[in-house]
């Protein structure tokens, strides 16, 4: 039996197959090249339509039906929120050299996310720092060479520029009040170099602050959205978006504690604030410089040690102490000129450790009459003296109308706040600088800030980092609790000010 073989095609018949085809290719080039819309102009008009629908159906309201159920709906939003953000987030290669002698660079490699339609792409600083020569691949894979717009180390914000063509920009959020504890978000880049991925995760808190700016000569603003989506290296720059695909915030940093991770994920994302990031984008785009705004207070927070507070009032307070964070007004303490936030260190020339050395020293008093060495600050002279108050046959009792905190490192601001009635959370000013809007608007030492333009303040990096985000001239509100011994008017005021240039050297 003789073997079947397949019949021989010859090179004319191969020829013969294939000219039809490669006719119509050469056809349909010919058409593109003769068209004004080329193959990438057309991918992007593509994929400007996807961006387009996504977002429609992203902001539509939507109920569940018989033929779709919560989960595909919530499957098909994950699947919008990606093919909407996806066109505006970009891979960097920033490239550093070494040696001029070497052909070999250094390289790292980060994200980014495009900022608008002139072709400005928004990264952190340290991405494309020292970098010699940066390079931005797009989401359809295009590299193209970037240069440096302008940076702000102090927030590590840097804004780079690529050609404009067929470029995407990113959406952003108009509304920053939206992002609170339990937010949805998604963050996107190139979590070790995988490039263009997602995570999912929610917001874990608001107004985080690290300690990422640890040179004492340099001035570092944190205001951190904590997350839980998983964020590694190389997600450094890349855009974090809420349910509807609009940018929140920059992917900044990772917390971590085991030095062995060497940096990965550990259920602790760090991102940069979106009112934060347009400020200095803004003002970086326009003209290369960053101005910030500034209030002229010092303040500290509720996890302040009262020891620390002492401290910043410009006293040394060494062992012990106590400090006076309630006393009655018809009280003979308060009869005899002693006041709240007096810190009281001897009593009859003997040293106070704590509040039970007083309660003994007042015990044991003999000559009914009690001489209280303390310190007290004067906001209106910018000085703190060294007084004596005497009282006459002082109460003995340990409720003597007069609370007493102990001045040391355990003792928390906090306890301090609730002694005077403040329940909430925010910042206490410690002093106002002479000539500043704080202190024309008359903000004084003692007020407790908790509100910022509406919105919670409970830190002191906080604080900083959102007035630093205005620019000068711009009109601040501050919601704030004043202590009112006389309670003949509520506590809580508003005050609306103008703020002044933040100099370099004021901090």
């Amino acid at each position: 039996m003789s073997e079947s073989r397949p019949p021989r095609i010859s090179p004319v018949t191969y020829l013969a197959t294939f000219i039809p085809g490669v006719l119509v290719i050469i056809a349909a080039v010919l058409l593109l090249w003769a068209t004004p819309r080329s193959v990438d102009a057309i991918s992007h008009q593509r994929t400007v339509r996807q961006v387009q629908e996504a977002n429609f159906r992203l902001n539509q309201p939507s109920i569940p039906t018989q033929s779709t159920t919560f989960l595909e709906q919530l499957n098909r939003a994950s699947r919008d929120v990606a093919t909407l953000v996806r066109p505006s987030v970009v891979h960097i290669s920033a490239q550093e050299e070494v040696d001029p002698q070497n052909p070999f660079q250094g390289i790292s490699t980060g994200s980014g996310w495009i900022w608008d339609d002139q072709g400005h792409v928004l990264t952190n600083w340290h991405v494309v720092e020292g970098a010699n020569r940066v390079e931005v691949q797009l989401h359809d894979g295009t590299v193209r060479e970037a240069t440096l717009v302008g940076r702000d180390p102090s927030t590590d914000i840097a804004v780079i520029r690529i050609s404009d063509e067929r470029v995407v920009p990113a959406k952003r959020a108009a509304s920053h009040d939206e992002i609170q504890q339990g937010s949805l978000v998604f963050a996107f880049g190139s979590p070790l170099d995988f490039r263009f991925s997602m995570s999912q995760g929610i917001v874990s808190g608001l107004g985080r602050s690290v300690g990422l700016f640890r040179n004492p000569s340099s001035i570092g603003y944190e205001n951190f959205i904590q997350v839980d989506a998983a964020i590694n290296p190389g997600n450094s720059g890349g855009p974090l978006t809420n349910h509807r695909g609009e940018v929140v915030g920059m992917n900044t940093a990772i917390a971590t504690t085991d030095v062995e991770s060497e940096g990965r994920f550990s259920g602790i994302g760090l991102a940069i604030p979106l009112d934060m990031i347009e400020s200095v984008a803004t003002q970086l785009i326009d003209g290369g410089v960053v101005r910030k705004g500034y209030l002229g207070i010092r303040v500290i927070d509720q996890e302040t040690p009262l020891y620390n507070w002492i401290a910043q009032l410009g006293l040394n307070p060494g062992s012990g102490g106590v400090l006076v964070s309630g006393l009655g007004r018809s009280g003979k303490w308060s009869v005899a000129g002693l006041s709240r936030g007096d810190y009281i260190t001897h009593y009859d020339k003997q040293r106070i450790l704590d509040e039970d050395d007083f309660v003994m020293a007042l015990a044991n008093d003999q000559d009914d009459m009690a001489e209280l060495t303390l310190w007290r600050a004067y906001p209106d002279q910018d000085q703190i003296k060294q007084i004596m108050v005497t009282c006459q046959e002082p109460d003995t009792s340990r409720d003597a109308q007069i609370v007493l905190l102990e001045v040391d490192r355990s003792t928390s601001m906090s306890e301090y706040f609730r002694d005077i009635g403040f329940e909430g959370s925010g910042v206490q000013i410690v002093k106002t600088m002479r000539g500043t809007p704080a202190r024309t608007s008359g903000l004084t030492p003692g007020d407790i800030i908790h509100k910022v333009n509406g919105r919670d303040v409970k830190t002191v990096d906080q604080l900083r980092s959102v007035i630093s985000s205005m620019l000068p001239s711009s009109i601040v509100e501050l919601s704030f609790w004043r202590p009112d011994p006389e309670e003949q008017k509520p506590n809580y005021q508003k005050v609306s000010i103008p703020l002044v240039e933040l100099d370099a050297q004021t901090w």
